[in-house]
């Protein structure tokens, strides 16, 4: 991946509102996807299950989507950091709130 120095610290934002996005749906409502028979039927019994296989397997494909942009996001610190751009943030944060 490429990009631009100027513009990692916002790809990085963008990257970390969409991990707290998704880690925030898995863990709200994981659960719910779980699913229960909807009657006491081998048909419904037998849904359900699949029903349940399918959800455990997206909520897997959703984590590690959510390993592989925090390893994104760590590597976008690591860059920023190599460019000084971290510190130019925190300096500015620091004036902003009349720290300095």
């Amino acid at each position: 991946m490429q990009v631009e120095p100027g513009q990692i610290l916002a790809l990085k934002a963008r990257y970390e509102a969409v991990r707290d996005t998704i880690q925030a749906f898995v863990d709200l409502e994981g659960y719910n996807l779980l699913g229960s028979p909807l009657a006491e039927d081998d048909v419904s019994e037998d849904a359900a299950s699949v029903f349940r296989e399918n959800a455990d397997t997206a909520i897997e494909v959703a984590r590690h989507f959510i390993r592989e942009l925090n390893l994104n996001i760590e590597q976008l610190d690591q860059a920023a950091r190599t460019y000084g751009l971290a510190e130019d943030t925190n300096k500015t944060n620091i004036q902003q709130t009349g720290g300095l």
